[in-house]
């Protein structure tokens, strides 16, 4: 059984990755012209949806290698040896 500290971190790891992953999907370019507008920023960012759907991804994620370390089907030990 991993530790819960563990999972922790790594479930954190695994999260800013696929944050970083799921931030560019549906953004549409602000398409307004003058000052103040930068024409390569999102004209909605969604990043509550975004937050909330990496939340459940990542935890799916995790939820699996901790099933997958659990039940031993790959030995991590063994793999990393010299």
């Amino acid at each position: 059984m991993m530790k819960s500290s563990t999972i922790f971190f790594i479930w954190l790891l695994i999260w800013w990755v696929t944050f970083f992953m799921i931030l560019p999907v549906g953004v549409r370019r602000n398409e307004e012209e003058g000052k103040g507008f930068d024409a390569g920023a999102p004209a909605r960012a969604n990043l509550k949806k975004k937050i909330l759907w990496n939340t459940v991804f990542s935890g799916v994620i995790m939820a699996i290698i901790v099933i997958v370390t659990d039940l031993k089907i790959v030995n991590w030990r063994a793999l990393f040896q010299q």
